[in-house]
């Protein structure tokens, strides 16, 4: 997400595509023990409105520009306290050898405009974004496609931390 015009992105055949071709790599990340000023500095230094959460190389949430924004008003010290009073925990992971279907799949039931992506052993690999897959395989990029007919069970349901 850089401030000038973005770098275009190719459009792909999704046909042997994995979460690990079409994931953006974690640049930086803060622990549950960050201050929500550091996860500013994160945002800031990486022209970026997500920073993951995570706790011995795991995820366990996000926090998102637009909900700190939202809690300053409330929370006059917001700045000094922890990023888990802000953070989003119910987030879709997928493995890093999911197949791109999978991926959309379970971004779509999850109704999310984020992933996290992980590896074997569950350590944070990479992050997904909704208008970025959907730029990629000529989606529409406004957000994921309403959750499917209840009685569809071949979904993968995205997993919850």
């Amino acid at each position: 997400m850089s401030a000038g015009s973005p770098d275009p992105i190719p459009v792909l055949a999704s046909e042997d595509l994995t979460a690990a071709d079409v994931m953006s790599p974690v640049v930086r990340s803060c622990s549950p023990f960050s201050t929500v000023t550091e996860a500013v500095m994160i945002f800031k230094e990486n022209d970026s409105d997500v920073v993951p959460v995570i706790d011995a190389g795991k995820p366990v949430g996000v926090v998102v520009d637009r909900d700190v924004a939202l809690a300053v008003a409330d929370s006059p010290d917001l700045a000094d306290r922890p990023v888990t009073e802000v953070m989003v925990t119910e987030f879709p992971t997928i493995p890093l050898d999911a197949h791109v279907d999978q991926v959309l799949q379970t971004m779509s039931a999850a109704g999310a405009r984020l992933a996290l992506v992980v590896d074997a052993e569950e350590n944070l690999a990479g992050l997904i974004f909704w208008a970025d897959l959907a730029r990629r395989l000529s989606l529409d990029e406004t957000g994921p496609p309403p959750p499917p007919a209840a009685d569809d069970d071949s979904l993968v349901q995205g997993s919850q931390p």
